[in-house]
């Protein structure tokens, strides 16, 4: 005799129990829910996705017109310094200024005699004429020097 008491019929344990064995693991079957989880999940996440996109566009375009702002402000002041030295480019090319400081700088005078060169064209000769105590030198064109014709040239 054995400690152990045996079963009466195969399957069966002692006290009248029994093991019941299941073809499927699952204790508890869904049959609608389960199927749709997935996507469920996969459409919160495309949400989520479009939505982060939206907001990161719009923080883009943000950051980009406070950019656009700025470098506006950078033209206006650049245009500004831009006026100013045209303004004191055009002072320091003016005639009157040379002058003066060619007369009192540079010590120049006026000259007591012009000389006048004249080309003849047509025929390749040249003729030197003198004429004492003309103070502007005229070229060829009939303009003086330092005087603008009419036409702005």
């Amino acid at each position: 005799m054995s400690a152990r008491p045996e079963p009466a019929v195969a399957g069966e344990a002692a006290g009248g129990l029994r093991v019941v064995r299941r073809k499927k693991l699952k204790l508890i079957e869904r049959v609608g829910v389960s199927r749709m989880i997935p996507y469920i999940v996969g459409g919160a996440i495309a949400t989520v996705a479009v939505v982060f996109a939206v907001v990161l566009a719009q923080v883009i375009m943000a950051q980009s017109a406070f950019k656009l702002a700025e470098l506006r402000r950078d033209l206006v002041a650049a245009e500004a310094k831009h006026e100013e030295l045209l303004l004191e480019a055009a002072k320091m090319e003016s005639p009157d200024r040379i002058e003066a400081i060619a007369r009192n700088q540079l010590g120049m005078i006026d000259p007591s005699s012009v000389e006048y060169i004249v080309a003849d064209i047509t025929t390749g000769s040249t003729k030197t004429r003198s004429r004492p105590g003309a103070a502007r030198m005229t070229v060829p064109g009939g303009l003086a020097s330092g005087t603008a014709r009419d036409d702005g040239t």
